[in-house]
């Protein structure tokens, strides 16, 4: 996969899909983030040494340039001192240099624009590394998060079934449970109590009448006397 189409992927990543193919996600976007680095840093290597072609380039055109000056002043020299023979072996020279000066010139312009390309591919692609790094800390944030919100709701369901709060629901239903115990043998030891004191005030009724029919029989007797 080509360096654009990786930086493509990171930014248009999908956090479910990174999840589903990574055991650790995290790990898996930084190496993802890694190697587009490595490939950007290769790239720049690349443009690095093509501008370098270029400057070559326009270093031989500004020597030929410098050569054809310099070999067209040395024939005028030669036509001057009358040495056409040495006048002629300058202009050679400075032909010679003009063939190599048009044949530099299509490459320095073609070496000039792909330059230009190149370096406005590098500043996209440094911008798209940038935007990947802020997509990736946004993909593990969110998988963190993920992560404990899935641990809190397994801790959750696991005290679901052991709940230690539901277990002070179940002590007072038991408490409960005793209470209405104990009033309902209250209830019974009053309802007792309650029996043997009606016994009691029964038997003091039956005494007192008892001694009552006893005085009056005594009185019957008595009268009977008289």
């Amino acid at each position: 996969m080509s360096i654009f189409g990786r930086i493509k992927d990171i930014v248009r990543a999908n956090i479910n899909e990174i999840i589903s193919k990574a055991e650790d996600p995290e790990k898996a976007l930084n190496l993802y983030i890694e190697d587009a680095i490595e490939q950007l840093r290769q790239f720049k290597v690349e443009v690095s040494r093509f501008e370098a072609e270029r400057i070559r380039i326009a270093k031989e055109i500004r020597t030929c340039e410098s050569m054809i000056s310099d070999w067209h002043e040395k024939a005028k020299l030669a036509i001057r001192e009358e040495k056409e023979d040495l006048a002629r072996k300058a202009l050679e020279k400075e032909q010679h240099e003009q063939d190599r000066l048009e044949k530099l010139q299509p490459q320095l312009e073609q070496a000039e624009k792909t330059s230009a390309q190149l370096k406005e591919q590098l500043q996209s692609l440094e911008e798209k590394l940038e935007e990947a790094r802020e997509k990736r800390d946004d993909l593990i944030s969110r998988n963190r998060l993920a992560e404990t919100q899935k641990s809190l709701a397994n801790a959750v369901s696991g005290l679901s079934g052991d709940d230690p709060l539901s277990k002070f629901d179940r002590m007072e239903e038991k408490v409960k449970a005793k209470e209405a115990e104990a009033e309902a043998a209250n209830v019974t030891l009053q309802s007792s109590l309650r029996y043997e004191f009606d016994e009691l005030e029964k038997q003091e009724k039956k005494s007192k009448v008892d001694d009552a029919l006893t005085k009056l029989r005594a009185e019957l007797h008595s009268e009977s006397r008289e």
